[in-house]
């Protein structure tokens, strides 16, 4: 089965921000338990998985989602897509684009917010950094899912393409 053109926008979109999500949810709670054992105490490994999958479930993954990664790759992606309707590479623009739309919404979002910080782990910018890196992952998921698909392709394209063909001609004989 083939998707439209439009599916595979959205696909890859909600794909992307699944992933930029998860791997910053990921990458901040660690830095957390991190800087908790870095000042004397001790997590264990059924705590840190227990951490975890909390902030990837609950919590930290949702207020990250809405308020920073779901707007910012918006706005990024569209940015991207005008830039590779003219020079191509959408695999280094939508990847640029999803890299520096995390890197300028996790200070942007920290800026604005009422808390003192959002995301209290990026005070280290290694860690804002890292986030980043789930946003260049999405933008090449992205870039990836929403691939134009030319018949031929594979296999099943084409043996379908053929399959049609055959089947609407009259048999001769």
């Amino acid at each position: 089965m083939s998707s439209t053109p439009v599916q595979r926008l959205v696909l890859g979109f909600l794909a992307a921000v699944v992933l930029t999500v998860v791997w910053g949810s990921v990458v901040q709670t660690q830095y957390n338990l991190a800087a908790l054992t870095g000042i004397g105490v001790d997590i264990g490994l059924g705590t840190n998985l227990r951490a975890t999958f909390t902030d990837i479930f609950s919590g930290f993954s949702l207020t990250y989602a809405g308020y920073m990664v779901l707007p910012a790759l918006l706005v990024a992606f569209f940015v991207a897509w005008l830039v590779v309707q003219r020079a191509g590479a959408p695999f280094l623009w939508f990847g640029l684009a999803g890299g520096l739309a995390i890197l300028v919404a996790i200070p942007l979002v920290n800026w604005l917010s009422p808390l003192a910080l959002l995301i209290g782990a990026s005070r280290d910018f290694s860690c804002t950094i890292l986030m980043a890196v789930g946003g260049v992952a999405g933008g090449l998921v992205f870039a990836w899912l929403t691939r134009p698909h030319r018949l031929g392709e594979s296999g099943t394209s084409t043996s379908r393409r053929s399959n049609r063909e055959t089947s609407s001609r009259p048999i001769s004989t």
